[in-house]
């Protein structure tokens, strides 16, 4: 894999976990939306005013864009598995720090086995 490959790797995760954070923090401070037509509605309406949701959707944007790049260069069997690991892994530890959920010591096991498979994965 190519230096640039690995950096747009790098930036789709970045992207990818920066926005779900940022998207569980809105919620987190909105509370739980209706699942209707109008609640779909005040939503988006939610979303479109503001500034922080906005740039999140522009992130996540060009994490797309370098993903679609990477599918272009690289094996979706060597990417895919790499992206969705690292995701995992960050979003576990962020969700840790940033939202003070409860960690198990199965789920520190998973994390363990999710390290070691990306390692299987890259030295193969």
């Amino acid at each position: 894999m190519s230096l640039t490959s690995i950096s747009l790797l790098l930036f789709a995760v970045a992207s990818a976990v920066s926005t779900q954070l940022i998207f569980k923090h809105w919620v987190s401070d909105m509370g739980a939306f209706s699942i209707s037509f109008a609640g779909v509605f005040a939503m988006i309406w939610k979303i479109l005013q503001n500034p922080l949701m906005l740039a999140a959707l522009f992130l996540y944007g060009l994490g797309f864009l370098s993903w679609v790049y990477l599918l272009s260069r690289n094996s979706l069997s060597l990417v895919y598995p790499v992206v969705l690991s690292l995701n995992i892994i960050l979003i576990f530890m962020f969700s840790r720090l940033l939202f003070h959920e409860t960690v198990s010591m199965l789920q520190m096991v998973g994390i363990a086995v999710i390290i070691a498979g990306i390692y299987l994965v890259f030295t193969a």
